[in-house]
């Protein structure tokens, strides 16, 4: 139920963030695209500037929703995880997972070079390929693969004999032209011969993966962003507010699984994309937007296809802006979740992101735009990505004032569901 106060719906356009680019005559390609939908928004809003984590930090989608979402990453469970919720697979207890993909790889002098991390081969392909790695054991460890989608995987390890841990480097290093990385334990981690037995269960399983898949179109298995399964507070809880999220990325589903949050698993049509969330505005008290197509057609176009992506999201959620502008009980924020370039080799990079917060409680600015070099003049100036969700509840009515307590679970939440003290007890 939507409960005390205002309605929040946080709209975030994946990477969206971007920097100058001389095809776009020194603008970056939010900057550059026409978008009349988000410039009412920004016109009839406050804008500013917002570092999600760290700044300078670059940051993949799941950890910065997190962020978003109010969580300190300690509280998150490893990526791998987080996928495997996402495609509804189950997570042992006691066990570790990690996410994995297929790869092509090439002998060098020592171990192997990884030639194409992003193999483009049929499903059934990687279908086949993902029998032949399937099942593997290594002193106790049991290592299972459970193929997911594109050339990606879930490995999950189990053990009845000893302990697991996710404290391992990854498999993958992340770049075309450099060799396999060796698993291994981190330092200064909470059980260190548990870690040792993970990474060298690890390390053997990838060994094998390359002997099974000779003759097959991909020649490795990958293992990165190892996690246990953990329950943090759910964002109910936390916040004081039903929770929904709206987004077709399985990472992000396994997340808002995590955090308790409703998950509506999208698909690829914006237009159907926005009619259910205008539907769950009306029993949501928090609903969460996601569009990952920006971070898409960053990694793999020019800035211009970029500009394009954004300018047909606009258009997109122009019935959303209609209902913001009308309605006095939503507050509507957009940002990205981090900064992706769309010329070089970097993944993400650590450049604050634009934010923009439109409502009836809202201070207004003089930003007539959205972009970076706009939303730095803003009246929000440049907050944290931590902050956002206190923000957002401030402007939406649901916040109380500081040192009050009304109830044990969510403190700061003027809730109306209180316990009175009765006459007896």
């Amino acid at each position: 139920m939507r409960g005390t106060g205002r309605t929040v719906l946080l709209i975030v356009l994946d990477g969206a963030a971007d920097r100058p680019a001389s095809e776009l005559d020194g603008q970056t390609p939010l900057e550059a695209a026409e978008t009349p939908q988000l410039d009412r928004l920004a016109s009839a809003g406050i804008s500013g500037l917002m570092d999600v984590g760290r700044p300078g930090t670059p940051l993949s989608s799941d950890r910065a929703h997190a962020i978003l979402f109010g969580y300190d990453l300690t509280e998150i469970p490893g990526r791998g995880v987080l996928e495997a919720r996402g495609f509804d697979l189950p997570i042992p207890e006691d066990s570790c997972v990690c996410s994995a993909s297929f790869a092509r790889i090439e002998t060098a002098i020592r171990g192997w070079t990884i030639t194409d991390r992003k193999v483009k081969t049929a499903r059934e392909d990687c279908e086949r390929a993902a029998a032949r790695v399937d099942r593997f054991e290594h002193c106790g460890i049991d290592v299972s693969f459970t193929y997911t989608w594109k050339n990606r995987g879930i490995v999950a390890l189990e053990s009845d004999t000893q302990p697991l841990s996710a404290a391992v480097t990854d498999a993958d290093p992340f770049e075309t032209g450099l060799p396999i990385v060796r698993p291994q334990a981190l330092e200064d981690v909470e059980n260190p011969p548990a870690a040792k037995e993970t990474a060298d269960a690890l390390e053997a399983y990838v060994r094998w993966s390359i002997e099974q898949l000779t003759e097959m179109p991909v020649d490795v298995v990958l293992t990165k962003w190892a996690g246990e399964r953990t329950s943090p507070r759910s964002f109910r809880k936390r916040h004081g507010m039903s929770a929904r999220m709206l987004t077709p990325k399985p990472v992000l589903q396994g997340l808002g699984r995590t955090l308790g949050m409703a998950v509506d698993g999208v698909g690829s049509s914006y237009t159907a994309r926005v009619d259910r969330t205008l539907e769950t505005l009306e029993s949501d008290a928090f609903v969460n937007l996601h569009f990952p197509e920006p971070d898409e057609v960053a990694h793999a176009h020019p800035p211009s296809a970029k500009r394009d992506e954004l300018e047909t999201i606009d258009a997109a959620i122009e019935p959303i802006v209609e209902r913001a502008r009308s309605d006095s009980d939503l507050v509507v924020a957009v940002t990205a979740d981090h900064t992706t370039p769309s010329r070089g080799d970097v993944v993400h990079s650590g450049e604050p992101v634009p934010l923009v917060i439109h409502g009836e409680t809202v201070r207004t600015d003089e930003v007539r735009t959205i972009g970076e070099r706009p939303a730095s003049t803003g009246g929000l100036g440049q907050l944290r990505g931590r902050d956002l969700m206190y923000v957002l509840r401030a402007r939406a009515d649901r916040m109380l004032l500081d040192g009050l307590r009304r109830a044990p679970d969510v403190p700061d939440y003027p809730t109306k569901e209180i316990t009175p003290l009765d006459r007896e007890r």
